[in-house]
Parts: structure tokens; sequence; C-alpha cells
């Protein structure tokens, strides 16, 4: 058994082909390939302007303050969902071409990361200028316009990309400030009322079963933080949202975060560890070697008394949603050697889970 690896999505620089065509060299199945993130490009081509060009009869141009909702699509809309397309051309161009050299290669699973509509709303402005979040309708609007969204881009790039596994990552960096009433108005002298959480469940369950409905093989939560109890309780325990699993920052996990984790590995719950800390992922010069790496998963999991090979259920990547968008700051060097090093931390805990 292998430990798989997804590779990290953000990248630096903006050429897209050559960063596609680097990462997908340095990958083999099971390890997961991203439809990668390169948000140097500008707004269009950052998390925000692609979860833009994924919305269905919603539009959005940027404004000064950001990206805004607005009557029908102009240039900017245009423009991010004309770069979302020619970046899903350029991966499935990638991945044919290596079918046809490496015949016997199996085609590598893809990992799509997108922004959740719990943090959309917390982002995006109405066209009057204040955040989405303040109004019930549009917070709904977009997490129907989303689902209907990704269910189509799921679809597109299983198709293009010759991909029989597609797995789906809904950051929601911004969910527990919603919930605690922490984001600030657009004029950033007040904060948004809070969210009640039975919303915030049937917000992302809106998407969540869109998701399963286009055939994602798994879909992961990721937070930012270590997955409180309350979360478990939504998106494990309940049907309509439930997904996969979770990701974990290791950098913040604390004892009760490890024995929720272990709890849910043994539930069948599949976890993501994400093993940089913040400020490893923009120098990568900082790197710590594959040994220190690997043992942030596996000295806290034989700590628990867990089994080794119960690491099976886990995936190692870079950072989770609250710091992924420093990799972007790397240099092409620097980002191929953090996926290296992520990637030889996957194959250390496979040895070790061999033994």
């Amino acid at each position: 058994m292998t430990l798989r690896f997804a590779a990290p999505a953000v990248m630096g620089g903006a050429d897209y082909r050559r960063a596609t065509e680097l990462t997908n060299a340095e990958l083999h199945a099971p390890h997961l390939q991203p439809l990668l993130e390169l948000p140097q490009r500008g707004n269009h081509a950052s998390l925000l302007g692609r979860t833009v060009a994924h919305l269905t009869e919603l539009y959005a141009e940027l404004a000064s303050y950001g990206w805004r909702l607005v009557q029908r699509p102009g240039a900017d809309h245009s423009r991010a969902v004309s770069l979302l397309n020619s970046d899903v051309d350029a991966l499935a161009d990638v991945r044919g071409e290596r079918a046809d050299t490496h015949h016997d290669d199996a085609p590598l699973p893809l990992n799509l990361e997108v922004l959740g509509p719990v943090s959309l709303a917390a982002q995006l402005h109405l066209p009057g200028g204040e955040k989405a979040l303040i109004d019930h309708g549009a917070r709904r609007d977009l997490a129907d316009s989303l689902a209907t969204g990704l269910m189509a881009h799921v679809a597109h790039v299983r198709r293009a990309a010759a991909a029989e596994q597609v797995h789906v990552v809904l950051l929601e960096p911004d969910y527990a400030r919603v919930l605690a009433g922490d984001v600030p108005t657009a004029s950033g002298y007040r904060t948004l009322r809070s969210l009640h959480r039975d919303e915030t469940r049937q917000l992302l369950g809106v998407v969540v079963q869109a998701l399963r409905d286009a055939g994602a093989a798994s879909v992961i939560l990721d937070f930012g933080q270590p997955m409180t109890a309350e979360q478990i309780e939504d998106f494990r325990s309940r049907s309509g949202s439930a997904v996969d699993g979770f990701t974990l920052p290791v950098h913040l996990a604390q004892t009760q975060d490890w024995e929720r984790a272990a709890a849910l590995v043994e539930d069948g719950a599949n976890l993501w560890a994400a093993l940089l800390d913040p400020q490893e992922a923009d120098h990568s010069t900082r790197l710590p070697q594959v040994s220190a790496l690997a043992d942030r998963l596996a000295a806290p999991w034989r700590g628990l008394g867990m089994p080794l090979t119960a690491l099976e259920a886990f995936t190692v990547t870079g950072c989770g949603a609250e710091h992924r968008g420093r990799l972007a700051r790397l240099s092409e060097a620097g980002s191929m050697r953090t996926l290296t090093r992520l990637r030889g931390a996957a194959e250390a805990l496979t040895d070790q889970i061999r033994q």
C-alpha cells in the first residue's frame, strides 16, 4: 500500500503549461495531480476569481475593493471563465502527452481545490459593495449557483483530462469567522452578524450533494484549522451534508485534535495531513528533512497508540486553506523542492507502514 500524496495546488509564476508539465513529471499513481492555481497571473486567476468562473447564472466584476456581483457578464467574468477553461485544456494536453509516451502508466487521479459557499459569501461583494454574507437570499443563491457550476466543472475536467478519479477539496478559510461574527464589513469598521451552524451546514450541504451527484471520488472539507466536534457532527453524521473527511493542519493540532482524527479514521473517514508550517510554505530553504516531515504525522499517531497501518487513511499535502496562498511566493525551483520533499515524506511513511 502507498500512502497518497496530493501535490500542492498553488504555485508561483505565470507559465501555466510549464508548471503543469513540471508537476506532472514528478507524480505517479496513486498520488494526486492538481488543477494548478497560479495567482500571480492576476485576480482572474486567484482562488476567488476561479470560483467566480464556476458560478452559473450569477456574474461578477472587479471593483476597487474586490469582486462584486453584477447583473450581466462583463469582461472580468469572461476573462475568469476563459482562463479557467484554458487551464483545464493545458492540463488535458499534458496528461494526454504523458498517456501517449508512457503507455503502462496508470492515469493520475486529479485533485480540485475550490472555495466553499460560506467563505465565498464572506469574500464576494453585493452590487452595492457590502459583503454577500449580509444577505440571506444572496447566500442561498451563491450556494445553488456554485453547486450547479461545480457539477459541470467536475464533468468537464473528468472528460477533458481523461481522469478516472476526481477528488474535491472544499476550502472554507472563513468558516469559523462567519460562525463567530468576526467577518468585517466592507468598510472594515464593523463586523457582520454571525450565521447559525444550521444555515452554514445547509449551504455546504447543497454543494457537497452536487459534487456527489457529479461523481466526485471524494469530498474533503478544509477549514484551515483542525476540525471541531461540531464540524464532525455536522459533516460526518448527517447524510445530507456528509463529506469523506477533513484536512488536518498538523502545526495546529493538539492532543484532542489527534484523538478526533483517530476516531474519524476508525469511522472510515479520509484525512488530509497538511505537513507544512506557514513560515515554511513561502521559504523552501526552510523545509525540514523528509524524515522530520514524516514524523510530524507518525509521532503523534504513535503517541495515541494507533497502529501505523491506520495511516493508510491519510493523504499527505502541504498547506491547509488558511495558508495555501503562501505557496504562490515560491520560485519555480522552490515549488519543485517543496513538492518533492512532501512526496518524499509520503514515501517515508509508506515504508514505515510496510515494516
